[in-house]
């Protein structure tokens, strides 16, 4: 099985929404978790923070660069690991950051393969009707 995550060229690809979607719920879920850590490791303000908060940002961040190719997608698989380590301070995290990397790695994958499966379907319809391959409509 090759892993090539490049997106397709259609504008909103399945794979582009199914991965925005999951970041930006994550970034929500990632910010709330900070502040209920805020309340259970008062002795580490300034880490869970700054912790969280470049978290939060790298995903949102991460969610805006999806159509520039497949490193956004393998980004977002990376960003998951400071969503689970969040678990250090609150430890419900261990099993939503698993449970959110199992869901955003299930998504793109699927999302991946439905663009392709609606990209070879598209081609086959511009050929029966004697179109270009252009996919601007």
């Amino acid at each position: 099985m090759a892993l090539d995550l490049t997106p397709s060229t259609r504008p909103h690809g399945a794979q582009r929404m199914i991965s925005a979607t999951i970041l930006v719920i994550e970034a929500f879920v990632v910010f709330f978790a900070v502040l209920v850590a805020h309340q259970l490791a008062p002795g580490d303000r300034a880490l869970t923070w700054t912790w969280g908060l470049l978290t939060v940002l790298a995903l949102v961040l991460c969610t805006g660069v999806l159509k520039r190719g497949a490193w956004p997608y393998w980004l977002g698989l990376v960003l998951q690991l400071p969503v689970i380590l969040l678990g250090v301070q609150v430890t419900a995290m261990w099993v939503v950051g698993l449970g959110f990397g199992a869901l955003y790695a299930y998504g793109i994958f699927k999302g991946h393969q439905l663009d392709g499966e609606k990209d070879a379907v598209d081609a086959e319809v511009w050929a029966a009707r004697g179109e270009g391959g252009d996919q601007a409509g």
